[in-house]
């Protein structure tokens, strides 16, 4: 019976089919030039060979979706005998079935898994026997950039499984926000059970702090748009406004000093006050949260 971890790393490259030839080129410098990335089938079985059946597939397309490459990825948990029988098949078998060159991708937690996996298979004829690429998490990349993890969320909660340090995690947690909800509290959940468990104290405290201060922003927003409705007079938009450009900067800056609190108050455009609660919510560092509000008040005060 397969295990959860095994089925939710399986489940990783089937939903991402850029995955694997990224960790190819990352982790094995095996570049596999290709325009498009799609989820392939997993029978790999022949007419009258018995059933052979990959964790995953994925078929790489040139331009006019000419089928440039495939790769087979196997999640390997544990040492298995009959993989050594097996993993030959599947890839004679999907290049006779398909025609192009074909890969064999092996992903493992375990170190002692992955130095068998690394054997070569040896077939008996001369010269002809396959050398699987075997990679462990210690050769996971570790992605901290938020770029490179909203580009390819599965490949930041792998890498938060692979490391399991808080600035991994933090990564994973922005690139999985935009995805779909059910998606999104699945990666959420392997990735704070990965965490050590202080650490993920610390991230859960985070998470919950920024929810809440998020929401306090947004109260106070709306609470602004609704006194200037109401009154007449723009000074109640703008004041909730300033509200949640200060509820956003003790998030992203805290502590607040006085000076910066002070200069918040004295800012009245609202135009440049809508901006700036916006960039406030996305700035990904305190360093860039700090340029973006010194910018503001600068810009504000000439």
């Amino acid at each position: 019976m397969p295990s959860f971890l095994h089925e939710f790393l399986v489940e990783l490259f089937r939903n991402c089919g850029e995955l694997a030839p990224e960790l190819l080129r990352r982790c094995a410098d095996l570049g596999l030039a290709h325009e498009q990335a799609e989820d392939g089938s997993i029978d790999l079985s022949q007419v009258t060979s018995p059933e052979f059946r990959a964790d995953s597939v994925v078929l790489l397309y040139g331009p006019q979706r000419a089928l440039s490459h495939a790769v087979i990825v196997e999640v390997q948990l544990g040492i298995d005998p009959g993989k050594r029988r097996s993993w030959p098949a599947y890839v004679a078998g999907l290049h006779a079935k398909l025609d192009c060159p074909v890969v064999l991708l092996v992903v493992s937690n375990d170190h002692s898994v992955v130095r068998w996996a690394r054997r070569r298979i040896e077939l008996g004829h001369p010269d002809f026997g396959l050398a699987p690429i075997v990679l462990g998490f210690e050769d996971l990349p570790r992605v901290v950039d938020p770029v490179i993890a909203r580009e390819l969320p599965e490949l930041a909660v792998l890498s938060s499984m692979a490391h399991r340090d808080l600035e991994v995690a933090e990564a994973a947690l922005d690139a999985i926000a935009a995805l779909p909800e059910d998606l999104n509290r699945l990666y959420l959940d392997v990735i704070l059970t990965e965490l050590p468990d202080h650490l993920r104290r610390i991230l859960e405290d985070r998470m919950q702090r920024h929810e809440f201060e998020a929401e306090l922003a947004r109260r106070h927003y709306a609470q602004g748009v609704r006194v200037g409705q109401q009154e007449g007079r723009e000074q109640g938009r703008a004041e909730g406004l300033r509200a949640a450009v200060l509820a956003f900067a003790r998030v992203r800056l805290a502590p607040l000093s006085p000076d910066d609190v002070a200069a918040i108050s004295g800012l009245c455009d609202e135009h440049a006050l809508t901006e700036l609660v916006d960039t406030l919510a996305q700035a990904e560092t305190v360093a860039s949260a700090r340029a973006v509000l010194d910018a503001a008040i600068a810009g504000m005060r000439t």
